[in-house]
């Protein structure tokens, strides 16, 4: 099958994704998504770019407010990044996140073995993700529910981040955790 050009997708994106989404700024464009559910809940800024093989998963869970997704200006998502929203996630201007990353805001439950499959049993906890502006997401960033990463902050490839990261940090490893500044980093 020949390659698409990024020409037909800005245009797929203009005719189809914009009217879609609840958001969906000028010079934003997505290039051949996996799965989008829910689009409505779904805002993005100007000039985004989402790449090949993105889940956006909005899920609305019976009886609860339905899940918001943000995203800020110039945020860039790479190839196969899955973003699972429950109940809000959102992601600052100039935010960047690498290829397979996965943000997630919502857990499922433990429950008793009796209940069944886990798959299908998710918490009716409320829960968020914030990414403030200018992050950086390395490779199979994992960001786990109730977490905040601070403005300027680098987080390493591969790393799970499972609680805040303040600003100007730069975080890795499983847990995260701080290991250096990036004010500290650019002198």
């Amino acid at each position: 099958m020949p390659q698409l050009s990024d020409t037909y997708w800005k245009i797929v994106s203009r005719l189809y994704y914009a009217r879609r989404f609840g958001r969906f700024g000028p010079r934003s464009w997505i290039r051949r998504p996996l799965v989008i559910t829910s689009p409505r809940s779904i805002s993005a800024g100007q000039s985004c770019f989402i790449r090949d093989g993105a889940r956006l998963q909005i899920i609305n869970r019976p009886g609860l407010p339905g899940g918001r997704l943000t995203l800020g200006n110039r945020v860039t998502i790479e190839q196969d990044a899955h973003i699972v929203v429950c109940d809000r996630v959102e992601i600052g201007d100039d935010v960047s996140l690498g290829p397979r990353c996965t943000i997630i805001d919502t857990t499922h439950p433990y429950g008793d073995e009796s209940e069944g499959s886990r798959v299908g049993q998710i918490s009716d906890e409320r829960s968020s993700v914030r990414i403030e502006r200018r992050v950086f997401l390395g490779a199979n960033v994992v960001v786990l529910p109730n977490v905040t990463i601070g403005e300027n902050s680098f987080i390493g490839a591969n790393s799970v981040v499972s609680r805040d990261v303040p600003p100007n940090s730069i975080a890795a490893g499983v847990p995260a955790r701080v290991i250096g500044s990036t004010s500290s980093a650019a002198g």
